[in-house]
């Protein structure tokens, strides 16, 4: 995963929901892998968060029962594809997708009226 100028587009609310998407796909499967925390850091360092914060942010999201599992909501398409395209490169970090990654993608997706064939035609491309 590159570092991507989205950052510059996002305003502080979106980069915090982008995060917090990333976090809950990462944790979906119940398990931290380090590849997958890896990726979430790529993805969040343009955002300008400091690297405590990353830190306890990606070590708690396991306990943390005040963070809120809906999916995030983007201002645009653009910016919606770019979250999911990072969420499904952490979720196949362990080269597999598993059911709850799967569901929540496809909440994030329509949450963000994203079409569910770009979504499946995404996954079916990693799955080869």
């Amino acid at each position: 995963m590159k570092a991507h100028p989205i950052a510059t587009e996002l305003d502080i609310r979106e980069r915090s929901e982008y995060f917090r998407g990333l976090l809950l796909i990462m944790a979906a499967d119940g398990d931290l892998h380090e590849m997958e925390e890896r990726l979430v850091r790529e993805a969040v360092k343009p955002f300008g968060f400091s690297e405590e914060y990353i830190d306890e942010s990606i070590h708690g999201i396991l306990k943390n029962s005040h963070v809120s599992h809906e999916p995030p909501k983007f201002s645009n398409k653009r910016n919606a594809e770019k979250f999911l395209t990072d969420a499904l490169d952490i979720a196949f970090a362990d080269n597999e997708l598993h059911e709850r990654e799967e569901h929540w993608l496809r909440a994030a997706a329509e949450a963000n009226a994203i079409d569910l064939h770009w979504l499946r035609d995404e996954i079916a491309r990693r799955e080869r």
